[in-house]
């Protein structure tokens, strides 16, 4: 099989979608959902025992601000770790085989074993294989130069990485 080629720069966008599909892979998103199920709970509890003061009402838009995740600073880690990473500056070239992933760019020319990521997980937008706690290799799927080239990607991923968990979303 010839290896699957894939070039890109990267972009914030791209880290940002990453960012978000790992999040709902993991508990806290659950978790989220939990607390702003109970900030609604509880406003509504307060409501109908004390009345509609500030302090009963906030909970409504608290819940909804909880239930969307939009207290969370990551996003502004994201951008603030992006923008100051030389890496993301350059061009990655990519060629996936059965052997594994030759990893090239102007400071990096490296050879990565499959049994280096431990799962996948994917969207519309990217394709993340995860190695560690919050630590993935980024491939937006802007990346494919159709769908039936990233057919054959998530494939010969699966192949490798799926025994350990795929996951998409």
């Amino acid at each position: 099989m010839n290896p699957i080629v894939l070039e890109f720069d990267n972009r914030v966008a791209d880290h940002l979608a990453a960012e978000r599909l790992y999040y709902r892979s993991t508990f806290w998103w659950k978790a989220d959902k939990v607390v702003a199920g109970l900030l609604l709970a509880c406003g509504v509890f307060l409501v109908s025992t004390a009345g509609v003061v500030w302090w009963t009402a906030i909970f409504f838009p608290l819940a909804i601000v909880e239930w969307f995740n939009l207290l969370s600073p990551r996003p502004l880690q994201v951008r603030y770790f992006f923008n100051r990473n030389p890496k993301f500056l350059e061009t990655y070239h990519l060629a996936f085989s059965d052997e594994g992933i030759h990893f090239k760019t102007e400071s990096l020319d490296s050879n990565v074993a499959w049994t280096y990521y431990t799962r996948v997980l994917e969207n519309d937008t990217v394709v993340l294989l995860i190695y560690g706690t919050r630590m993935y290799t980024v491939i937006p799927t802007r990346a494919f130069s159709d769908s039936s080239q990233r057919a054959e990607f998530m494939a010969l991923v699966r192949r490798h990485v799926s025994a350990r968990g795929t996951v998409s979303a």
